[in-house]
């Protein structure tokens, strides 16, 4: 009986957790622990390279999250970072709206990748 319990138990709570993430409120929580991600990488990058420019910091995060995702791969992820203007060093954007576009982009991915969107 006990295990019923905690099998309904942990059901429930994985249901309210696919509920919440799939929530606009849970997706915009995502989003923001994404860019945060994404910007902590960035300055960090900075700070052990500072010398490095921004459009190539940028370029060497992007082909490294590139080469953990398959998803991003197919659906040519780099190359739309490129096409936004982020490793050219005349346009690429603040660290800040990179975060953002960044974390925008794989975000689209994976809403494509799951079918969700297209």
């Amino acid at each position: 009986m006990e295990v019923l319990l905690i099998v309904l138990a942990v059901t429930a709570a994985g249901a309210a957790l696919v509920f919440f993430l799939n929530s606009p409120t849970g997706m915009q929580l995502v989003h923001k622990k994404s860019v945060s991600t994404i910007l902590n990488d960035v300055t960090a990058l900075q700070r052990s390279a500072p010398q490095t420019p921004l459009h190539e910091i940028y370029y060497s995060l992007a082909e490294e999250r590139t080469n953990k995702s398959k998803w991003l791969v197919e659906f040519n992820y780099l190359y739309l970072l490129r096409d936004a203007g982020c490793f050219d060093p005349r346009t690429a954007p603040q660290p800040d709206k990179f975060a953002e576009l960044m974390a925008s982009v794989e975000e689209k991915i994976r809403l494509q990748a799951s079918g969700v969107a297209k």
